[in-house]
């Protein structure tokens, strides 16, 4: 199973403006524009394209894209949005639920990320008539009370989460997995060959050497998790990101007992353990979620936000929680990026207290 995390930020503005009336009052627009349309160009649209050329030789994909995705492609990028809809259609791809606004799980109340979900799903509706039943929080930060809210709150039927050694313990991660107390399947990404495929690509790695290791694995399930920006931003077409793509159905052919899945057909498996996970695990290079909040700067952020949430008028929600995101609060560990979004929540703050 192929799973792709497709998240594009928007650029805040250096100096946010006096008054905040909603989040695109934060975004620098133009360059956000310039950087949806470089990353539609590079990596999203030949990606989709790939996809679909594939889909006959039994491709398939499961892929979160967030709301703040969607509504930029809705701005800047209508084919991105038909391409997908298309890819749907064949059921080539799986469209998964997650935070709209890629929202860091645990960090903020549990009822915000419900919410979210919530939005991120009726979107996908709107946009695709499809009710997503799978769930992926970004980096696939996971836990049992990820699982306990996924479950009880919004009635879907698996997550997908890090298969970190420490969680895994003796166990592999080629295995469909249940909540300790809920009927929730649990996917679980192999981290070193996800990790070869971020990190391999345009280097060493070839199809071959996945298929390879895929027919060895002792189990059912391989899940293979990286962000979509690998395919043509972080490996470039000319360094062979499509070709590889490409050459996967091939190689696999070789080998008739290996077929793609969707989230939904892995989750069909029958589990095979409970898989206890009291504290959250990332696929971030701690496994947890430390990379958003353990800088004094990041702490200041997270003070910030937390006062704010209470205080935002239904209409500056939304401004909240476009700075709640969490690659802007990974970003924060730079003092630059840290600035720029402390700036934003004071502009939010003052328009909060009008």
């Amino acid at each position: 199973m192929l799973y792709l995390e497709m998240h594009q930020p928007l650029v805040l503005r250096r100096e946010p403006p006096a008054k905040v009336e909603s989040w695109w009052d934060l975004t620098d627009v133009e360059a956000s524009k310039a950087a949806f349309e470089r990353a539609q160009g590079t990596c999203y649209l030949p990606l989709l394209r790939t996809f679909e050329e594939l889909a006959p030789s039994g491709l398939k994909v499961g892929l979160r894209v967030s709301g703040v995705l969607l509504e930029s492609a809705e701005l800047w990028g209508k084919s991105l949005l038909e391409q997908l809809g298309s890819l749907v259609s064949i059921e080539a791809v799986e469209l998964v639920a997650g935070p709209y606004f890629n929202l860091p799980p645990l960090i903020f109340p549990a009822d915000e990320l419900v919410e979210q979900v919530k939005l991120h799903r009726a979107k996908l509706k709107e946009l695709f008539g499809v009710e997503a039943e799978v769930f992926a929080a970004p980096y696939l930060a996971y836990s049992d009370e990820i699982g306990r809210l996924v479950k009880d709150e919004l009635n879907l039927r698996a997550v997908l989460a890090e298969g970190a050694m420490h969680v895994l313990a003796w166990r592999t991660p080629h295995f469909v997995y249940k909540h300790p107390s809920r009927d929730l399947s649990i996917l679980v990404r192999d981290q070193e060959i996800s990790n070869q495929v971020a990190f391999g690509l345009g280097k060493w790695l070839t199809a071959a050497y996945i298929a390879e290791r895929a027919s060895r694995i002792e189990g059912t399930t391989l899940v293979v998790a990286v962000p979509a920006e690998t395919f043509g931003l972080s490996v470039p077409a000319s360094a062979g990101a499509f070709e590889f793509l490409r050459w996967l159905p091939k190689e696999f052919a070789k080998h008739p007992w290996i077929r793609f899945a969707t989230p939904s057909d892995a989750a069909g498996k029958e589990y095979v353990d409970v898989l206890n996970v009291p504290q959250p695990v990332t696929w971030l290079e701690s496994k947890d979620l430390r990379p958003l909040t353990e800088s004094a700067a990041q702490q200041m952020l997270l003070a910030l936000l937390t006062e704010l949430k209470g205080r935002v008028r239904r209409e500056l929600l939304g401004a909240w929680r476009f700075l709640a995101q969490a690659d802007l609060l990974l970003a924060s560990r730079s003092m630059d990026a840290a600035l720029r979004l402390a700036k934003a929540l004071c502009a939010l703050r003052a328009s909060a207290g009008d």
